[in-house]
């Protein structure tokens, strides 16, 4: 007989066989249970089935809300499988003392190279090229879409966590100047990856390229809107690769239709999946991505061993690893 319930809502990308997981549930007698809920349509009826005997929760997209918690009354530890935990009330937890956690470490070098891929192809026209090319124009080249040299250009951080960290350190050997903005970083973290400290706004104001790596919460919700946009420079682009609502997405459309800002390009939604009606996809100076930059084979066996791994930490009565709190 199994010692322990832990409830997978959602599974996401991931396969549904838990060959990865099984082998380390099997140490402590877990049974797994798959919900396989759609969170954009909830059943409660059947979440909450499946939540009065959970010990243990593994979410994707699926919300937890208060009223989550107060169906789970054997509830000891929830895990958000990934790096963002907007879907956790983390009130609601901290007023139980169950710990959520999350995964802020499995795919850290993945996202920092999308981020830089998408800068490099927004910098080298790569989509422009291909869709020229396919059209049967060659080297075609209008003075109105310059490149410049990157190592000319200044490149800008906003977050210097993990992710922002990755990025820095391989957008230091491209481009000439490295500017970073993180209230919570220590000085010496912004020298170990060679870049200078400043404000946002001097942040905005300087820098060709801009990269942002800050999570979601009640201070960074549409951290770039208009004000923001209309402080950076007509030649300078701009990245998202962390969270769709850390940029207001219809004032970015707007910015990019009046070329108050040469280009961006985004990995993430305010609303997944987007619309295809979306004014982004209607720009020819954006790049989308359906929010895959963490995704690599070894990026998503690490995201489910350490998912796991976190579950039977508490489980077994230790501390977790990562654990998150309520937004101050």
């Amino acid at each position: 007989m199994s010692r322990y319930r832990v409830l997978y809502t959602d599974r996401g990308d991931y396969s549904v066989d838990f060959d990865i997981e099984r082998p380390i549930y099997d140490e402590i007698g877990v049974e797994i249970v798959d919900a396989r809920l759609d969170h954009n349509a909830i059943d409660w009826d059947a979440y909450e089935h499946h939540l009065a005997d959970a010990d243990a929760l593994v979410c994707f997209r699926v919300p937890v809300p208060r009223r989550a918690l107060d169906a789970a009354p054997k509830l000891k530890v929830a895990v958000r499988a990934g790096v963002g935990y907007e879907n956790f009330d983390l009130g609601a937890f901290a007023e139980r003392g169950i710990p959520a956690c999350n995964v802020p470490d499995y795919g850290s070098e993945d996202v920092a190279v999308h981020a830089l891929s998408l800068m490099l192809a927004l910098r080298r026209r790569v989509v422009y090229f291909d869709c020229q090319l396919r059209n049967g124009t060659w080297r075609g080249w209008p003075k109105s879409l310059p490149m410049w040299r990157l190592s000319n250009q200044t490149v800008g951080v906003i977050g210097l966590g993990r992710i922002g960290s990755e990025f820095a350190r391989r957008a230091r050997a491209l481009f000439g100047t490295l500017l970073a903005c993180d209230p919570l970083i220590r000085p010496d973290d912004f020298a170990r990856v060679g870049a200078q400290p400043v404000e946002l706004e001097e942040l905005l104001r300087r820098a060709d390229n801009v990269t942002l790596h800050v999570p979601l919460t009640s201070k960074t919700h549409h951290l770039i809107s208009a004000q923001q946009l209309a402080l950076m420079k007509p030649t300078a682009v701009l990245v998202n690769t962390s969270r769709g609502a850390v940029v207001d997405q219809l004032a970015l459309a707007e910015a990019l239709q009046q070329r108050t800002i040469q280009g961006a390009a985004c990995d993430v939604w305010e609303h997944e999946p987007v619309n295809l009606d979306h004014p982004l996809l209607e720009c020819d100076n954006f790049i989308g991505s359906p929010h895959v930059a963490g995704l690599s084979v070894e990026g998503n066996r690490d995201n489910r061993t350490k998912q796991a791994q976190e579950v039977v930490r508490v489980l077994q009565g230790h501390p977790p690893r990562n654990p998150v709190i309520a937004d101050e």
